[in-house]
């Protein structure tokens, strides 16, 4: 972790201090041979960090010159950002010919000199007092004989990562496919479906052994989805609340998993609970803490089942699954006895073992195989918190990537962690580096995708369409690891501490009983702090509101990720532009009106979220000041009229939740304001087209977005301007709403790219397009089409004319239709060369309600799930029994007519 600190503040150093300091304040400040010392200093240390980051797990004295270092480090990264707060200070426009000029100033006026250049001085000091400690720490590692690396190999261990492929898949496999337990999830299912027994199944065990596997598993199971009406799965519990009130006599499952407390009195509401379901309903918990269990059993009769560790043979069966993941039976073969003597060392924790195992499939040699069973980490004692397996996958982490895992001990242990926010922390805390050109969010997701596929992030919730990492966890188990890691630097409590030390993190977890906290100014060395109450934004403003004093942001000198989200503040005091080196603002979830113009005063700030802020109505009008803005989340405002004139300026943004055009007004934005926005990513929503005409959407450069893959577009009813369009040929996603034409516009068969298409409420358009000629086309939602009474062969896109074998829609396997109210018939009307939809998988039709059958070609296609609702003439002919053509629809798996 330390070499990579070192490395990144190498890099800063030279480029904040060498901006500056060769041609413009060295003659004043005397800092440019200072500065050289610096850089060259840790660039000595940097040599040795790799060897001696390798030692240090099996050295104390190595592990305490670390530490040292690393608070060394942080005071330089403090010194360098007021270093770039004094240069802002002295000339807000950074040119050289200015602060030459400025320069010139000072000899010729003295006053100017001590007015404006005192804060350069005193960091100039800052720098050479800081030099002396460095020295020192330099001089002591020469007693530990590190083995030293050239520059050269220090930053071809930069890329010492797999490729960064952004939805990489990984050899984390679905929870369904366990190995050991077949006997333990048949006994407990036998327990779970009888009407006699317990009604309460308890699962403990230490952690890593696979408690919540079995529980997920066993709730997936045929037996547990057709006996229970209602499923219920909660997370994390460490202070359980009743779960279950409102099941009105209905049979439920409920798993709490991973439950911790302890009083008896909490656990009392699950009698009640048991007592409102139906016969035969059944909880399941999951704990380390087998007295959770004793107490639970003293209110209710509850079978205890304890997990042990799997068997040699089992555990060999997981570790080789995810060690040999893709190899050759040749190299399998080869290094067989040495993976078993690895396996073995997991002592049957399925957790190591899935962690180890993926290690493991990284390494591609006998000599790196044997490596990693001679590690001394195996043979450390380091006591019941910290796994050696877990341990040795962190030390064998490349350098840029510990503090990135490392990070994550800041979040709640059974936090399920949104991936995207995550990325803009790490960018926040220049883990991802400080060139603001560089995609860092590609970087940081490479390196989320590589932490999953080592196991060190678990269950991962992915995107249906583009695969992407949404959301995952951390076992209890990792996140001991990341927080012994971080010892004194990470620190989470439930009301402000009155010393924070050396903690660069903190959070504070409210509870229901405390007072909102006031920070002292102890916490101006924090780098994250976090106020965490868990409240959602209401609807209606009330007096339990809160207004932040004007003191609040006094206390936060290097404060670079600030998160207030969820804690009912009504206003944010205009004093928040003292927080200079603030990247991360995260203000989601509460009751604000607007954000002051001072928000626009924070030259660092990367990352603003205002998500389902209700209430808020503006955005600050001077925002673009916001120069290295790069991710501006505002959605679920629903009182939000228009965008401020200044987003234009906003040229380093890569989200922007919704790009919302204003009436025609000086202040608001217009379409033609999107021009320069060419760094956008993901997802873009336009709304307020009926506000502008066909010559602003050319000027807006649509085609440019190049990296916009999801365009969602609100019409207004317009045409004129969404015919006009011309969009990038990379979109994988449309949706339009509200078009107000009578014909497609040509534009949209020329994508062809996409996956997935909505069109809503297209209430004039009389024909569908021709969306057969899709070739990647997956999915397909047409929704709202008021005035269309036939579909037919244009829909395929294939005429009649057509001479050789063709198929339509090649790759769909969604299609739905829904709201047609005037819509009567479907004829494919395809020749013998043509085939539609090989790959047709799921079919809905939703308040159709003249449409008269569906056709031959469609209901002979290989669907498996079929749904009609609100379509009187289908339900007709289709439902069970009275139907005239139900022997058509017999085949489909999966059918519900309503």
């Amino acid at each position: 972790m330390a070499e990579d600190l070192v490395r990144i503040l190498i890099t800063k150093a030279t480029s904040i201090l060498f901006q500056h300091v060769q041609y413009q304040f060295n003659q004043l400040v005397n800092v440019e041979a200072e500065s050289n010392k610096l850089i060259k200093t840790l660039k000595l240390i940097q040599s040795t960090l790799h060897d001696a980051e390798n030692k240090e797990i099996v050295d104390q004295h190595i592990k305490t010159w670390l530490k040292d270092l690393k608070l060394t480090s942080y005071d330089i990264d403090d010194t360098l950002n007021d270093w770039n707060m004094a240069v802002v200070q002295v000339n807000g426009n950074t040119s050289r010919s200015s602060l030459t000029n400025k320069t010139c100033l000072a000899f010729v006026f003295p006053c100017f000199y001590s007015k404006q250049m005192t804060s350069l001085m005193k960091v100039a000091i800052q720098i050479r007092n800081i030099n002396r400690t460095l020295v020192l720490i330099d001089a002591r590692k020469n007693v530990f004989r590190f083995d030293s690396i050239s520059s050269s190999q220090n930053e071809s261990q930069v890329g010492l990562v797999e490729p960064l492929n952004v939805n990489a898949t990984t050899s984390y496999t679905d929870p369904s496919m366990i190995y050991g337990r077949d006997d333990e999830k048949e006994f407990i299912l036998s327990k779970l479906t009888s009407e006699n027994g317990s009604p309460i199944v308890f699962i403990y065990g230490m952690g890593g052994i696979g408690k919540t596997t079995l529980a997920q598993v066993i709730f997936n199971s045929v037996e547990v989805q057709n006996r229970f009406e209602v499923k219920l799965w909660v997370s994390g519990l460490r202070t359980p609340i009743n779960q279950i009130r409102g099941v009105n006599q209905k049979r439920f499952i409920l798993v709490l998993d991973d439950v911790w407390a302890e009083d008896f009195n909490i656990w009392k509401p699950l009698l009640i609970g048991l007592n409102e379901g139906a016969s035969g309903s059944k909880i399941v918990i999951t704990s380390q803490n087998e007295e959770v269990g004793r107490r639970i059993n003293a209110i209710k009769d509850t079978f205890m089942h304890p997990l042990r560790v799997l068997s040699d043979e089992d555990s060999w069966t997981v570790f080789k699954r995810f060690a040999f993941a893709g190899k050759s039976e040749e190299f399998c073969e080869k290094l067989n006895e040495i993976g078993r003597k690895v396996s073995d060392k997991c002592g049957g924790l399925p957790l190591a073992l899935e962690a180890v195992g993926s290690l493991m499939d990284l390494k591609d040699s006998k000599e790196e195989w044997e490596h990693v069973l001679n590690d001394k980490i195996w043979r450390l004692e380091l006591g019941d918190r910290v796994s050696n397996p877990l341990m040795l996958s962190y030390y064998n982490l490349p350098s840029v990537m510990k503090r990135c895992f490392c990070y994550c001990a800041n979040f709640p242990k059974g936090t399920k962690i949104d991936a995207a926010n995550l990325i803009q922390m790490w960018i926040s805390q220049g883990y991802l580096g400080y060139d603001q050109t560089v995609e860092m969010e590609i970087t940081g997701r490479g390196y989320l995708n590589s932490l999953v596929r080592r196991s060190l992030f678990l269950e991962p919730e992915r995107d249906k369409d583009s695969g992407t990492i949404l959301r995952f966890k951390m076992h209890d188990m990792v996140h001991d690891v990341a927080s012994y890691l971080m010892e004194d630097e990470c620190l989470t409590v439930t009301k402000m501490p009155k010393e924070v030390e050396q903690t660069r993190h903190l959070t504070v977890a409210l509870e229901d009983d405390t007072a909102f906290p006031i920070p002292h100014r102890q916490l101006e060395k924090l780098y994250s702090f976090s106020i965490q109450s868990f409240h959602d934004c209401p609807e209606m403003v009330g007096t339990d509101c809160v207004t932040l004093p004007h003191e609040f942001f006094n206390n936060f000198k290097y404060l670079k990720t600030l998160d207030l989200s969820r804690n009912m503040l009504l206003v944010i005091p205009n004093d928040i532009n003292k927080l200079k080196s603030l990247c991360y603002l995260n203000l989601s979830h509460n009751p604000l009106y607007e954000l002051p113009e001072t928000v626009c005063d924070l030259p660092n700030l990367q990352t603003l979220k205002l998500f389902a802020c209700y209430h808020l109505t503006r955005l600050p009008q001077s925002i673009g000041k916001l120069e290295k803005l790069r991710h501006l989340e505002f959605d679920e405002t629903r009182s939000f009229l228009a965008l401020p004139k200044g987003v234009a300026k906003l040229t380093a943004l890569r989200t922007l939740s919704k790009f919302v055009i204003g009436n025609g007004d000086d202040v608001a934005c217009s379409f033609r304001d999107l021009k320069n926005l060419n760094h956008l990513r993901g997802c873009l929503v336009i709304e307020g087209l009926e506000q502008t005409d066909a010559s602003e959407a050319k000027d807006a450069e649509l085609e440019k977005k190049e990296h916009v893959s999801d365009l969602h577009i609100n019409c207004g009813f317009a045409w004129s301007v969404i015919d006009g369009l011309k969009l990038n040929s990379n979109l994988e996603v449309i949706r339009i709403d509200k078009y107000g034409g009578q014909r497609f516009s040509n534009w949209m068969v020329d994508l062809t790219n996409l996956k997935k298409i909505r069109l809503n409420e297209w209430t004039n358009c009389t024909s569908l397009p021709p969306f057969g000629k899709l070739p990647f086309l997956k999915v397909l939602h047409v929704e709202g089409f008021k005035a269309i009474t036939h579909v037919g062969s244009e829909f395929v896109g294939v005429s009649s004319t057509t001479l050789t074998s063709t198929t339509a829609f090649p790759k769909l396997e969604k299609l739905k239709f829904s709201h047609m109210e005037v819509w009567k018939e479907w004829n494919m009307g395809l020749m013998n060369n043509i085939s539609v939809m090989p790959c047709i998988r799921y079919l809905n039709l939703s308040h159709c309600d003249k449409l008269q059958s569906l056709p031959q070609e469609v209901l002979a296609l290989p669907i498996k799930k079929l749904r009609i609702r609100r379509c009187t003439f289908l339900k007709q002919r289709y439902r069970n029994e009275s139907g005239e053509n139900m022997e058509m629809v017999s085949h489909i798996s999966n059918l519900r007519i309503q």
